[in-house]
């Protein structure tokens, strides 16, 4: 990268650093007030700027090769506000500034608050916090009135527990935080290695400030406080970033009124993501457990590839290597970034879109392509508020556009037919995927890794080999990803060079690690490192990585090791390190079962079921380009706030339903979860119950917003239930969940045994399967038995094809219910009340609607499940 790309970068990162400084109280550059700060009136505005010239100076540990520059770049951070108009350093980052925010705050004049501490000592402004912009979503259920009814606590982000999560009351805190969180920013900024490359440094620095600035509010004069300084900052990077490339390759410097298209909007798509992790040929035995959640990581690898190759832009020269920042969104498979319009880059585009649907078609054979679209331009004016969404929509537009001819630009040179490469089969079909050859040595590999018999035949391609042993073993216990170069690329130096285990787009591979190497010289081939918990070192990745593990505990518990003992390869996994014991599906589906106790002996009863639960935001599309339309008719849609939203999303479903999950329901399989939705599978009671924990979670951090909603799909199966099919099944469950629509909500449902219901229905039902589970084991008490709500079961049937008009004979469940009850459970000696009354209100006699009757089958089937023998 350029050394005046890497000044621009960090200066535009840290312009308002300063905000966050001010309020501290930490010192400011005095001596350059006239030099950086506006004036209105006969008085100084915009502060901030001269504690942003302090801290950059004074604070900012910096690498090596920037040490020299330290005060050019405290010059173009603090100048954005007076900058000087023939600076292209200077400008980009005024002008970055303006878009960010909209380009609404260059349009305001006049002192703030912050502004006027210097001249009366006022602080208010130091307790203003930072305002949900989930809060605003405005579609049809919700008005969000200002300031907003719900606020961040001023504290570091940490996505493991509810401190992210908007607290309800008027925006406002103790001014005194923002000093104890300044210092622990500022020695946090001590832990970043100022030897290494800036790639490595500012990723790092990123990361540091997204932890302590992610609740710090960017702006509060006369605008609402609802963009995190975090927000505001990467975004005016991104933009900056941009046009300084565009102008140091086209001449000029950029204004504010400039009208000349300077920005490429180009946006990738993953498509066939569901087919290629699901597809697989069986759905338990040794290997298959790894293999969904590898293959979900795996194509967050390739995604990230392809954007690395992107950002280096090949054989165009290091003058164009572009920051990460570029990222307006990445995740779940899309990304859209903002990048310099110019004909390098342009050239580079088509060239990665052909090399790109290559490597998909070689690699995957049709089952899996990606498409990339770099046909929208944007001029500056399409970051205004009233314009910005129109874009995206256009984008998105062209994404769409773009699927319709995925693969076609390898017809001219490959043809219209994927071949099958026919003569690699001499060895067979992989017997997990079915769709690659055997490999001999992947075979063997395997067969050793699973330490099967030496004389068991196994066929398994190299793809399915490498990430069931490799990513699949190696995920749960790795800290680092690193994207390594290819050795034979002239631009790397040579020494201690690390090289990846697993080969990615643009000749990039990976390497998972579980700690940093005891020495970096080797970094000179490795383009990025991506760190997976938290820290300050490197980029920041979030990936939902969870696998139950068979834990000492469970090996020394012997009604547990009893279930499992005799499943295939259950004691070689026993003598593999605990974070290596990956749970087989039958493992998972065994913890359904309940620990009964008798005279004799501890046993497990129930019935031993997987839950396939697939689950997404409702209306994802509306909330991003209509719901921050205010019903006054007032446009908020920003380049920072619609960061925001996708930001704040992928950190609730990628860690904080992680750490839930791993908390609360330890057994529970995450296959994948960030961006919006999840896919998950786990003993079926448990997941149940946690996709009710989901949705109370996501209504909280969505700041109790009644149009931000999500429905899913719950289906039950057997764990030797072939993956493609169940895969399929849950994903039709959520889709009836989705078009669910009666008087009182529309989508906002769960699907649960072919039955939609509301979210809190789902929750009372489960209870009731509680009642009755608690029932049939106190059945001395109560009365009831397994008969007894087998019974119960046909009376539900009867009644739904009596009302259906299916069958009016069936108009005579009441009677025989009432007589079954009266018989069997209704008893003077008996101290079953409660239970009675249950009964009594399900069987009401003149009832016109029976909503309890109408969906027992699913309390009935969750106490029936339980007491069951497999």
């Amino acid at each position: 990268m350029d050394k005046n790309l890497k000044i621009l970068l960090t200066g535009a990162l840290l312009h308002d650093v300063g905000k966050f400084a001010q309020r501290a109280k930490r010192p400011y550059s005095k001596n350059l007030i006239e030099t950086y700060l506006p004036s209105y009136k006969s008085t100084y505005s915009h502060w901030h700027s001269v504690y942003t010239d302090h801290f950059i100076e004074n604070d900012l540990p910096l690498p090596d090769e920037l040490e020299d520059s330290r005060s050019v770049i405290a010059r173009i951070a603090s100048a954005h506000h007076r900058p000087d108009s023939n600076n292209l350093f200077e400008m980009s980052i005024h002008v970055a500034d303006c878009l960010s925010a909209g380009t609404d705050r260059f349009k305001k004049e006049g002192v703030s608050d912050e502004d006027k501490e210097h001249d009366k000592g006022s602080a208010d402004f130091r307790k203003a916090r930072l305002v949900s912009v989930f809060d605003e979503i405005e579609l049809k259920n919700h008005t969000f009135k200002s300031p907003g009814n719900y606020f961040y606590e001023l504290k570091a982000l940490n996505t493991n527990d509810e401190s992210m999560f908007p607290q309800k009351g008027s925006p406002s805190g103790d001014a005194k935080e923002y000093d104890t969180l300044f210092n622990q920013f500022l020695e946090a900024l001590t832990q970043i290695d100022t030897s290494l490359d800036f790639r490595f440094y500012f990723e790092s620095l990123i990361s540091v400030l997204e932890k302590f600035t992610w609740a710090v509010p960017s702006s509060s004069y006369k605008t609402l406080s609802d963009v995190s300084l975090f927000d505001h900052s990467f975004s005016t990077a991104a933009l900056a970033q941009a046009l300084y490339i565009y102008h140091a390759k086209n001449g000029g410097v950029p204004a504010l009124k400039d009208k000349e298209e300077k920005f490429i909007l180009a946006g990738g798509d993953i498509s066939g993501i569901q087919k290629y992790i699901f597809g697989i040929s069986k759905n338990s035995g040794r290997g298959v457990s790894k293999i969904l959640r590898a293959r979900s990581f795996f194509l967050q690898a390739i995604n990230r590839s392809f954007i690395l190759n992107i950002q280096e832009m090949g054989d165009l020269g290091e003058n164009l290597s572009l920051s990460s920042v570029c990222r307006l969104v990445d995740s779940g498979g899309k990304f859209i970034l903002v990048l310099p319009n110019c004909t390098e880059v342009g050239d580079h585009l088509d060239a990665m879109d052909k090399q790109m649907q290559i490597w998909f078609r070689k690699r995957f054979k049709g089952q899996l392509s990606a498409v990339l679209s770099s046909k929208i331009k944007a001029c500056q004016q399409d970051f205004d508020m009233a314009l910005f969404r129109e874009k995206l929509d256009e984008v998105n537009e062209a994404i769409d556009a773009a699927k319709l001819n995925k693969l076609g630009r390898t017809f001219e040179t490959m043809g219209c037919v994927i071949q099958g490469d026919y003569n690699d089969f001499e060895n067979g079909n992989c017997s997990i995927c079915q769709i690659n050859a055997a490999d001999e040595k992947a075979s063997l590999d395997y067969k050793r890794y699973e330490q099967f018999d030496s004389d068991e035949q196994v066929r398994i391609c190299r793809d399915c080999c490498d990430q069931i042993i490799y990513i699949g073993a190696k995920l749960p216990g790795t800290s680092y990803l690193f994207y390594c170069k290819d050795r034979d690329n002239p631009q790397i130096k040579g020494g201690n060079l690390l090289k990846g285990e697993i080969p990615l787009m643009g000749n990039l591979s990976l390497k998972l690690m579980s700690k940093l190497p005891d020495s970096l010289d080797g970094l000179d081939g490795v383009l990025h490192i991506e760190r997976l918990d938290d820290g300050y070192e490197f980029a920041r990745a979030r990936i939902a990585r969870h696998l139950p593990i068979l834990s000492d505990a469970e090996l020394a518990d012997r009604s547990i090791f009893s279930m499992f003992e005799d499943e295939e390869g259950f004691h070689e996994l026993c003598q593999r390190p605990q974070n290596e014991r990956i749970k087989t599906f039958s493992m998972i589906a065994s913890k359904s079962k309940q620990t009964v106790n008798s005279s004799s002996e501890i046993k497990m009863k129930g019935r031993s079921l997987l839950s396939f639960f697939k689950a997404d935001v409702d209306n994802l599309g509306m909330i991003f380009s209509t719901g921050l339309s205010s019903t006054k008719g007032e446009e908020k849609f920003s380049v920072a706030r619609f960061s925001s939203l996708s930001r704040m999303l992928n950190i609730f479903f990628s860690e904080y339903i992680v750490h839930l999950i791993k908390e609360k329901y330890p057994d529970i399989y995450v296959v994948y979860s960030g961006g919006d939705d999840l896919f998950l599978i786990g003993p079926w009671w448990q997941t149940a119950r946690f996709a009710i924990l989901l949705k109370e979670k996501l209504t909280q951090f969505c700041a109790n917003n009644p149009d931000i909603t999500i429905s899913g799909g719950l289906f039950v199966a057997k764990p030797r239930m072939p993956m493609r099919k169940a895969a399929e099944s849950a994903e039709e469950a959520l889709e009836n969940a989705k078009q669910f629509k009666d008087s009182q909500r529309s989508k906002d449902s769960v699907s649960f045994l072919d039955e939609e219901v509301s979210w809190q229905q789902l929750k009372e039902l489960l209870d009731k399967g509680e009642i009755f589970d608690k029932a049939l084991k106190d059945k001395d008490r109560t009365g009831f038995s397994m008969a007894f709500l087998y019974r119960l079961l046909i009376y539900h049937r009867m009644y739904r094809s009596f009302i259906s008009g299916k069958n009016i004979r069936d108009g005579i469940y009441l009677s025989h219910a009432h007589y079954d009850i009266g018989r069997n459970i209704q008893n003077e000696k008996r101290n079953n009340l409660e239970e009675l009354i249950m009964l009594q209100r399900i069987f009401a006699v003149g009832s016109k609607e029976r909503d309890e009757l109408a969906l027992l089958n699913i309390p009935l089937f969750y106490a029936m499940n339980l007491n069951r023998e497999d």
